[in-house]
This record gives structure tokens, sequence and C-alpha cells, in this order.
């Protein structure tokens, strides 16, 4: 029987071995039982909730697509849980393996048969709820001992002890003197009003290493107040140790780890008076200052300034063009002399009407004007020829989506009507039986809107127009800019040699939007058309 040999382990933190160990067993049972191993796969450090996909299990995937390649009779694991953790990819990865030809076979469990596989997927998965909740228990009994779980707070070094048996007694802390200065010096300079970023660059100057070896930025001193991270929120310098300020959950699409605050009522405190690195008044000016400063930045609540709002570049250093007083603007380097030689300066309007001149003659250049014809002839091509495929993809899903309700109605009929997992799984397929069926009737209410525009580049031309003319006009000004914008990769300013004063503005376009013009505007044109049929 020629075999394929699966293993995985969940963290960095358990021995890497733990694969090799489990190959080592596959293949003695496999040489006890005459089997031909044509081949082995490992995922190490990836836990079983990552998904089936190349990207978030490559061991698993290589070895589906060597069983589904054919010539393989079964899969051999160690058990149903080194295969996943998650009850839907077991019977994903089950049903696969079966409908290539081939079975899955656990040293634990042997044949693993729909039943078997059913109940062992919703064990293994909920062995892994049930071992984040020991892991939280133990970890909060390590805090009540007086001892800190998880990682060394900057400020800190390890202190490990011996107990009298001559067992290492982990997660004691001590304050490390020099580390422990700099927490000071920075809640100091903090509430006498230096910004985190002001602190962060004048500890980069003087040499001293960030909590992470490298520069210091201001996110490690200012933190997230959400997740109450950053020196400057952190309670164990007021000798209080915070567990369980979040949580890790994944996300059911993307299977990735994420983390999400917990409610202030959730969070363990436990007191640590020799961990004491800042007294209670420093503490509490530098919180009230933290708050102050909460809530959106002023930036982020609209839109940039001015038109041009970081797309300049000087042509001569690099740096950012940016507004220097009044309605000027000038090299950033030149304005905090930092050695460019580009002292020019140039108005607002003049500004703006050479960059809207020389981005409107480049989108009205003859080469502009073949590219846009020749990707809205593209995008035809490609919409046409993916009507079909869409139709035929579709109503594949639709297929796969019938037979995986048939499965479940079935396993609900067999007694699985007790399991709400089972009664979930047989919701959602009906949901995307339904879904894809409503997708093609769309698809076949929907009249051919496919139809090559007669005057292309005129079309063209007058979206230019347009485009220049909204731009002064103040109810389609908003919506112009945006997309004025994005035309725009960035803009070259240089002084203008032949003058003794002025400069030259060079646009660098962004073809990308620029050529989206092809395939968006005039598509919906196709689909206003098609609907007032």
């Amino acid at each position: 029987m020629r075999t394929v040999i699966y293993a995985r382990f969940s963290s960095d933190n358990q021995n890497p071995r733990s694969t090799a160990d489990q190959i080592t067993l596959c293949r003695q049972r496999a040489e006890q039982e005459g089997w031909q191993v044509v081949g082995a796969f490992e995922d190490a450090a990836i836990h079983g909730a990552a998904g089936i996909n190349a990207d978030q299990r490559p061991g698993l995937n290589a070895m589906l697509q060597l069983v589904e390649a054919g010539g393989v009779d079964q899969v051999l694991a160690e058990s149903t849980d080194r295969i996943t953790r998650h009850v839907a990819d077991a019977h994903t990865i089950r049903e696969r393996i079966e409908f290539a030809g081939a079975r899955l076979f656990t040293l634990f469990d042997g044949t693993v048969t729909p039943m078997i596989g059913l109940v062992k997927g919703f064990m293994d998965a909920q062995f892994r709820t049930d071992l984040a909740k020991r892991v939280r228990r133990g970890q909060l009994g390590t805090l009540r001992q007086g001892r800190i779980p998880g990682s060394i707070a900057y400020g800190y070094r390890q202190a490990n002890q011996l107990s009298d048996k001559g067992e290492l007694i982990r997660g004691i802390r001590e304050i490390e003197p020099e580390s422990a200065d700099i927490v000071r010096r920075i809640f100091a300079e903090y509430v006498a009003g230096r910004s985190p970023r002001e602190i962060a660059a004048m500890l980069t100057a003087e040499g001293i290493p960030s909590p992470q070896g490298g520069l210091w930025h201001d996110t490690a001193i200012s933190g997230d107040v959400r997740h109450k991270r950053g020196i400057l929120r952190n309670e164990t310098y007021i000798g209080v140790v915070t567990y369980g300020r979040s949580r890790q959950v994944i996300n059911p699409q993307t299977r990735q780890k994420i983390m999400r605050p917990n409610p202030e009522e959730a969070v363990e405190r436990q007191a640590f008076p020799h961990l004491r690195i800042i007294d209670d008044e420093t503490w509490k000016k530098a919180q009230e200052r933290l708050a102050s400063n909460q809530g959106v930045r002023p930036e982020r609540k609209r839109r940039p300034k001015h038109v041009l709002s970081g797309l300049g570049f000087c042509g001569v250093c690099g740096a950012a063009w940016v507004k220097a007083s009044g309605d000027f603007w000038r090299c950033s380097n030149y304005r905090y002399r930092l050695g460019c030689s580009n002292n020019r300066m140039i108005n607002t309007r003049l500004y703006e009407e050479g960059v809207l001149a020389d981005l409107k003659a480049g989108l009205l250049s003859p080469e502009a004007i073949s590219e846009y014809v020749r990707e809205y002839h593209r995008d035809f091509a490609h919409q046409a020829a993916n009507l079909g495929r869409d139709r035929a993809r579709i109503e594949r899903k639709l297929q796969e989506a019938e037979r995986k309700k048939e499965r479940m109605l079935k396993a609900f009929a067999e007694g699985g009507s007790e399991f709400a997992e089972i009664r979930t799984m047989l919701a959602a397929a009906r949901d995307e039986a339904d879904r894809l069926q409503r997708e093609l009737a769309s698809m076949d209410a929907l009249p051919n809107v496919l139809a090559l525009h007669p005057n292309v580049e005129e079309q063209y031309r007058k979206q230019v127009e347009e485009l220049s003319a909204a731009l002064s006009t103040p109810e389609a000004q908003p919506e112009a800019i945006s997309r004025y914008r994005a035309m725009i990769a960035r803009v070259i300013v240089k002084p203008d040699l032949t003058k003794q004063r002025g400069t030259v503005v060079q646009v660098i376009r962004q073809m990308d939007e620029i050529l989206s013009l092809a395939t968006s505007s005039l598509a919906l044109e196709r689909v206003d058309k098609a609907a007032r049929r």
C-alpha cells in the first residue's frame, strides 16, 4: 500500500523534533504492515486551525496535491489532531483524500471513517478551546503565586531562583537599574511636555538602545490605548502587573491569529511593590496627558488640506515639497536647513495650474490615447471571456454546495442533530446553495452588455476635459480631486535653470488609475444602456 506520511506541531515553544518523532513512529508502523512510504510532509510551528491553503499549511497542501495526483493509497498520521483541529477542515481534508481514491489512517484510530472523522473532529476542536482555558488558568495561578507569566518588560530582568528541591522557579523579575533610569527619564520628559516622537528621537540620537535593541519609535513609548501597550501605559512601573488585557482569536476567513482587547472587568491585577519604578504623582500626570490626547488624529478627519499635499518632491534631493510660509511651497530639506541647494519657491496657484497642465498634456498625448484604446479593447475581450468562465465556475460551486448540503442532511438524519456544529454547517450549506442559485439567476437575467464603444477616443478626451472642468466646480470638486490625486504618482519640482527664478513641474502619472477609465466608466455606460432596454 503506497503511503504518504504527514506530521505537524503547533508552537515555536514546542520541541522541533516533534514532527521527526511523529514521522519515525509512522515509518515504523509502515514497516510492520509492509506499506511502501512514497513521501513524508510536515508543518512546523503551525497551529491546527491555520487552514489548508498553500500559504497557511504548505506541507499539508503539498501532501494533498500529491494524493490528488494519483498513485497514493493512504495518508498516514499519528492522530487526527495532527491533521487539523478544525471541524470543517477535518471534513474537507478527509473528503479530498477519499475522493482521490485513498484513505486516511492514524496510529491512534486506524482507518478514519466518516463517523470517526466527525466525532474526532469535534473532539480535536474542543481540545483546542479547552487547552486555551487551561493555559489561562495556569498563568493566572502563576501570577497569584507572585510570579509573572510572559515576556519581560523594559526596565526589568529575569531573576529566576532554585527551590529547596533544586528545581528552577520561573517568572521572577527584578529591576534592571540602567533601563529603569531610562523609563524614569521617559516619564519625566513626557510630563514636562515633550511628545513621544521627540523623546524617541532624543534617545536614538544619544545612542541608547530601544527595548528591541534598535532605534526608538514613538509607538514604543505612547503605545496602544486599546491594549494598554507602551511604556507610558505599563502599570508594572507602579508595581501592578496586569494579565488578560487581550485575547487571541482566529479570523474564520483568513485563519490568522489576531488580538482583541478584553473588557476591563476581565483584567486580573496583582501587586508587585518591589517592581515599582515610577511614583504615583508622575504616573497620574502622564495618564492625564495621554487621556487628553486620545481620539482620532485631526489629519485623519479631513481630506488633504491642499490638492497636492503629499504628492510633491524636490527634483534635487528628493525630499518632500511642502507648504513653507504664506501661500508658497518649497523643498522641506532646504526649509529646515538640511543641505539641499534648491532654494526656489512656487505659490499655490501656479503650482496647481502647472501640475494640471502637465497632467492634462500627458493624458491627451497620442501615446496615452493609444494605450487607453488598447486597454479598452483588451478589457472588452477579457470580460467577454470571463462571462462564460464565471458561469461555469458558479455552476461547479453550486454542485459542490448541493453535495455538501446532502452530506450534512445525511449526518443530521443519522444522529448528528444533537451537535450544534452540524446544524450550523447545514445552515451554512443551504445559504451557500441559495446564494449561488440567485447569482446564476442574475446572470441569466442580465443581457449581454458587452459591446465595443464606437467612439472610444472621443469619449476619453471628453472625460479628461470633464475632469479638468470639475476641479473648478465646487459641487463636483471633492470627487474630482480624489480622482485627480489618484492619477498622480508623484510631482517632481526642479529649479528652472533658464531663469533666475521659478520652477519646472513634472508629473509622474499613475497609469493604472488612468487606464481604469477604460474599464470602469465605459463599463458602467454599457450596463446603464442595458438596464434601459
